[in-house]
């Protein structure tokens, strides 16, 4: 992990707006998940609402928690992107991963063959875009065509989530931030 940034590592390139300068819009927008990343996102003309909508759909969607943090660690993994680390890692732990599992996940050592298939899901379509037919048949195991899809857009959410923060070098929060009011509009 030492690829990894660390909190008051580095600043961000990009001049984040100050909480007590938004316009009552950024405000909501900023209250809905108050984090360095939508500070960020709020620099964009109008993106905020929609990246935090679509984020919001994943916990609401077909995935398991379990699984869910599961790909996205390791998609983090993959993007070395340490602020998906940091707001992540309680949500595994809650979802049930334990440290130790969680360090296998993240260099893809999986435990079983679901996870090796899941796994394998994750790293293609993260390093080639396109996951092989014989990947793409393996999940069906365990995933229906909603899940398949919602793991897709999943994976393609969090990779551009991992490049806008660590393009920009967006700068940990302190610790991970609460969902319970990101679901509001």
């Amino acid at each position: 992990m030492s690829a990894y940034r660390h909190f008051g590592e580095n600043m961000s390139r990009i001049r984040l707006p100050d909480v007590s300068s938004m316009s009552n819009e950024q405000k909501k927008q900023y209250d809905r998940f108050p984090s360095n990343l939508v500070r960020a996102l709020l620099v964009t003309t109008s993106s905020t609402k929609g990246y935090i909508s679509l984020g919001a759909s994943f916990p609401a969607g077909q995935l398991a928690d379990k699984d869910r943090e599961m790909v996205i660690l390791r998609v983090g993994s993959l993007s070395k992107s340490a602020y998906e680390r940091m707001q992540h890692l309680p949500l595994a732990r809650k979802a049930g991963w334990t440290d130790e599992e969680i360090g296998k996940l993240e260099n893809g050592i999986p435990d079983g063959e679901r996870e090796k298939d899941i796994l394998a899901f994750v790293d293609e379509c993260v390093r080639n875009v396109k996951v092989r037919t014989g990947t793409f048949n393996c999940v069906r195991q365990y995933y229906d065509e909603t899940q398949i899809a919602e793991l897709i857009l999943m994976i393609g959410h969090y990779m551009m989530t991992a490049r806008f923060l660590e393009t920009l070098e967006v700068d940990l929060d302190e610790c991970a931030t609460s969902w319970d009011a990101v679901s509001g509009q």
